[in-house]
């Protein structure tokens, strides 16, 4: 479990696998552990590599927590691991980050894939953002507040089994590196100050735009709207999932990235 400090913060990161480079990019208030479901499916094609983004997980920072920071991180990190260059893959937030990458430094990338992510945060999505976050600022009860996030997180299929959402609860609330409501909000706030529009049209790499056929945050024609203008690209819809991929079909979400890469 190595860190690595750079940047002015820890950041924390784990590796799995041979092959290829490939790094795991997470999103709003996950890290690392939030690919533990597809990873197994990943590691015999792929050196997966999982950093834990600013304010999440075991990275430590009192710097800034931006975007612009964030993608900073996985070039130095890409540095110290001395990969000249890699495949990404970002899931929501994280995908911003891999935009961001790919916009600024597309000498460190070969390949990119965007799992449930968007250059613009529709309107309903920021309130439900907003309002998760300050639901936990303001101390609801963690199980409440957890089974209010699953809701916009996994496909309808999760819910059919009480006992199933209990235990992701009750392992939710246990997770010892567990997100606080203050790197939440920082978090929140970077997402919401950085404008990705342009970076679409400035992206050359080929790209893989994944979407969950059901996800209630980020529709699959909204995310088509949105990447019009990322010209190498294709869109595969997994169907049975939600915004939380790689929860709801992480066999399938592995091997349509396995299927891209190769």
């Amino acid at each position: 479990m190595p860190d690595l400090s750079v940047n002015g913060i820890s950041l924390h990161y784990e590796t799995a696998g041979d092959g290829p480079p490939l790094v795991l990019i997470a999103g709003l208030a996950s890290d690392g552990a939030s690919w533990t479901p597809t990873t197994p499916f990943l590691i015999p094609h792929a050196t997966v590599i999982l950093p834990d983004n600013r304010g999440c997980g075991q990275t430590r920072t009192g710097g800034a927590v931006t975007i612009e920071a964030m993608a900073d991180d996985i070039i130095a990190l890409l540095d110290h691991l001395e990969i000249e260059q890699a495949d990404l893959l970002g899931h929501s937030m994280g995908g911003v980050i891999a935009m961001t990458i790919a916009a600024r430094r597309p000498d460190r990338l070969r390949r990119l894939v965007l799992s449930a992510t968007t250059t613009a945060v529709p309107p309903r999505a920021r309130s439900i953002i907003e309002t998760l976050v300050s639901l936990r600022e303001a101390g609801a009860p963690e199980e409440d507040w957890y089974r209010a996030f699953f809701h916009w997180l996994f496909h309808p299929a999760f819910f059919e089994s009480e006992a199933a959402v209990a235990a992701a609860t009750a392992m939710a609330r246990a997770y010892p590196h567990a997100q606080s409501p203050g790197d939440m909000r920082r978090q929140v706030d970077a997402l919401r100050e950085y404008d990705a529009s342009a970076l679409p049209a400035q992206i050359g790499a080929e790209t893989l735009i994944l979407a969950g056929e059901g996800d209630l945050l980020f529709p699959p024609q909204m995310i088509a709207e949105n990447f019009r203008s990322l010209k190498n690209s294709r869109t595969e819809i997994i169907a049975d999932a939600a915004h939380s991929l790689q929860w709801d079909q992480p066999e399938g979400f592995a091997r349509a990235v396995v299927r891209f890469l190769k």
